[in-house]
């Protein structure tokens, strides 16, 4: 209801659902085994006898016990470890009624040898998650790009207290300072300003570094963070809570005593706090000490500053990073962080001091030490909250609601968005530096209807019908979707992005994409072929065969001629192509399966001009020169270019793992533009005549200009022409093939007497043997 959406909800305790802190009362040699002892376990409402391997175990011993019925999380004698549910047992003779656990088999350690021994303080009986502190629900939670606040606990606190009608309560920071300033010990500069706009850090002196306390390792892991050390732990903490990542240097470390924030100039070598070694291209943004980069700002720290065993002296930083920045760096070198996601989609520049400090208190009550006085807080040009205005009248007409003034201010307060003067008559808004999403009025209409409730906001409709007016023209693409779908086609949608290999595919030169997702999407689309060749690939793998498919889209390429553009030398044109494979026609027991050829799928294409009233088109043998396609027609529309008719080459079918047959037809949107009206005529009160001719003509005259000429012969007579035969062989010239067409002629306005009828065909003989030098061998 409020925009967040829970992709699941875990609750953690139920993985230690049916295990208890037991105590072990006696521990008995097993009769029947020299390895298995015999335990009298107290678990707190029963004393159960169990047998256990484990050679560690001890009478007094506070141990875990799963009971009959609880789901183990791993099975150390299975090579997977998959869970198993614990059942009562007789091992050699002896009844064993639960089990004594290893850290292994709860899912908590490596160690599968000896039983987990807790500590003296466990209370028996106790159910184990609970003993960890691990009773937590975990939601996890699908964030928008366009929500960094909502990366913290704080910042979905704010949105649950939508609901509940109240503001959070934010931590409380109390921080004890000492009496030596920190700039005694510590400066920083910074010589980046646009990249970093803030910068601030705090020293604690006299750390003790050590493990987190429980409750800290349970809530870094049950949001999915490791636990290290205290200090780091805080860090970790922190930003999970404010949504402002830290960092924290080993003050020992820092060379000169000096943080400086400055671009690299050069490509540089470095290791992060990972292992993994980078090169950092010229520009990276990064934190420096006297001699050396120390941390990718922003993205992730260094090796040679890392807060180890011996660190005593601690640096803690938290700064507002430009995202463009972070966005560049983070994909430069193939770092995904928890800090880079943050920063990149754009983290709040007045919530530095307030993380700063709480980390500062954090170390200070859990690693011990003393926080210097003061902090260092570089922050030359204040960012200021955002100021949008909002008319009253506009939110009730957007949403439909009859809200007060006073209502909607109510509501906006609770999301910390105030009143801050008036403009030109309307109420100014004073937005949250946390909130980078809110910067129109619509904006602002959008979270009075979150606060509001969707599901308060009353649903009215209305229908009018306007007989005054034609219905519209369909478009294009309409027409040819319609027709496509018409004929059993199923259209698809494919990626316009792509990788390098498959771009080129088309033949032109494909657009590259500046600062990709992926190598996958580096390259913008030159042809809709190579992506619905994926979509067959995938078909196939899933036993679907017989595939009938087309995809209106936009291709994209680099061209330097004379074609109008919106963008210099940047070439954009919609097409449409369509795919067959498989079998001709419907598959039927009486008749055996045909796989379909290059004229079923010729025959497609005419079907598809005639279905959107084509007149004018015709198909031209041409060789490509693209790499998709060989047996391949050009498609020619009203003496223009418009696309092509081929046969997908082996070699790009075995690319994508296809083994069968693929035909493809990829047409320019815009050469369809000649579609007509359609107009319908009255049946024929006339019959109809056929006539059949055959010729001998040379190899090279092609049946499409033959057609053509018998139509210019016949005019207005012929309604149809059709070759039913094509002979070359025995009886034919060499260099010669015998061709046979059939006439159908018909006159909308008499019935056709003899003479007429020979005339016409007389005609076509004479056109075609002056024509083509051919000579006639049959009328019948």
């Amino acid at each position: 209801m409020l925009g967040l959406e829970f992709e699941s909800v875990e609750r953690i305790g139920d993985t230690y659902r049916g295990f208890v802190v037991g105590k072990v009362l006696e521990r008995a040699k097993h009769p029947n085994a020299d390895r298995l002892s015999v335990c009298t376990v107290d678990v707190g409402k029963d004393v159960l006898s169990i047998v256990c391997g484990a050679q560690n175990i001890a009478a007094g011993q506070k141990v875990v016990v799963g009971l009959v019925g609880a789901t183990v999380p791993k099975n150390q004698h299975d090579p997977d470890g998959n869970p198993f549910v614990l059942a009562r047992a007789n091992i050699r003779g002896v009844e064993s009624s639960g089990m004594i656990c290893s850290e292994f088999e709860l899912g908590l350690g490596k160690d599968a040898e000896g039983i987990l021994v807790l500590e003296e303080g466990a209370r028996v009986g106790e159910s184990f998650a609970s003993y960890l502190g691990r009773e937590d629900t975990v939601y996890d939670i699908e964030i928008t790009p366009n929500r960094p606040d909502w990366l913290s606990h704080i910042g979905v606190a704010r949105e649950i207290g939508i609901l509940v009608r109240r503001l959070p309560k934010l931590p409380s920071v109390r921080l004890r300072e000492g009496s030596t300033p920190i700039r005694r010990h510590l400066s920083v500069s910074v010589e980046d300003t646009k990249n970093c706009p803030r910068f601030a850090a705090r020293m604690i002196r006299g750390v003790r570094i050590g493990p987190s306390p429980v409750w800290m390792q349970n809530a870094l892991r049950n949001a999915g963070l490791r636990p290290r050390n205290n200090v780091v732990d805080i860090t970790n903490y922190v930003m999970l809570e404010c949504g402002h990542p830290m960092h924290a240097f080993d003050y020992a470390l820092l060379r000169g005593g000096q943080i400086i924030v400055r671009q690299v100039n050069k490509e540089t070598p470095f290791s992060t706090l990972d292992g993994k070694e980078h090169r950092l291209p010229p520009g990276t943004v990064m934190v420096c000490d006297a001699e050396r980069e120390i941390s990718i700002a922003g993205v992730m720290g260094g090796a040679n500053s890392e807060i180890g065993g011996t660190t005593v002296d601690v640096v803690l930083e938290a700064a507002y990073w430009n995202p463009s920045s972070i966005r560049r760096t983070a994909r430069a070198l193939g770092i995904a962080s928890d800090a880079s996601q943050r920063f990149e989609r754009g983290a709040d520049p007045n919530g530095v001091a307030f993380a700063l400090d709480r980390g500062a208190q954090l170390v200070a009550e859990l690693a011990g030490g003393t926080v210097l006085k003061g902090a260092i807080d570089i922050y030359p040009r204040k960012i200021s909250p955002r100021l949008v205005p909002l008319r009253p009248e506009r939110v009730n007409h957007v949403l439909g609601t009859t809200l007060k003034k006073e209502q909607i201010f109510r509501y906006l307060r609770l999301l910390d968005i105030r009143p801050a003067g008036k403009r030109k008559g309307q109420t100014v808004f004073r937005i949250p530096t946390y909130r980078v999403d809110v910067e129109r009025e619509i904006d602002l209409i959008e979270e009075v209807a979150r606060v509001h409730g969707y599901n308060n906001i009353e649903e009215k409709t209305s229908a009018t019908v306007d007989f005054a007016h034609p219905f519209p023209k369909s478009s294009t693409t309409d027409v040819v979707r319609t027709a496509l779908i018409g004929s059993g086609f199923h259209e698809v949608i494919t990626n316009s992005m792509q990788d390098a290999s498959r771009a080129a595919l088309g033949g032109a030169e494909p657009v590259s994409i500046l600062n990709p997702q992926s190598q996958d999407m580096a390259m913008l689309r030159t042809s809709l072929v190579p992506g619905m060749l994926d979509v067959v690939a995938r078909n196939l793998s899933f036993g679907s065969s017989n595939l009938r498919l087309f995809e209106l889209g936009h291709v994209f390429s680099i061209d330097h001629s004379s074609k109008p553009k919106l963008v210099a030398d940047y070439l954009e044109e919609e097409r449409v192509c369509v795919l067959t494979t498989g079998v001709a026609g419907l598959r039927h027991w009486s008749t055996p399966a045909q796989p379909l050829d290059f004229f079923g799928a010729k025959g497609e294409m005419e079907s598809l001009m005639t279905k959107i009233a084509l007149d004018k088109w015709r198909f031209i043998s041409y060789s490509t020169s693209n790499g998709l396609t060989g047996n391949t027609l050009t498609i020619e529309i009203h003496g223009s270019y418009a696309g092509y008719l081929g046969q997908i080459n082996e070699e790009i079918l075995k690319r994508f793992g296809i083994e069968q047959q693929v035909f493809v037809a990829e047409l320019l949107v815009s050469s369809l533009g000649g579609v007509r009206t359609r107009k319908y005529e009255p049946l024929p009160r006339y019959p109809k005549v056929r006539r059949d001719v055959s010729f001998f003509v040379d190899d090279a005259v092609s049946v499409g200009r033959l057609e053509q000429v018998i139509s210019e012969a016949t005019g207005e007579l012929l309604q149809a022409v059709e070759l039913f035969d094509l002979y070359q062989g025995e009886g034919v010239e060499k260099g010669r093939k015998s061709v046979a067409f059939s006439l159908e002629l018909m006159s909308r306005e008499k019935t056709l007497t003899e003479s007429e009828i020979e005339a016409a065909v007389q005609r076509v003989a004479e056109k075609v043997e002056s024509t083509f030098g051919a000579t006639l061998r049959r009328v019948k």
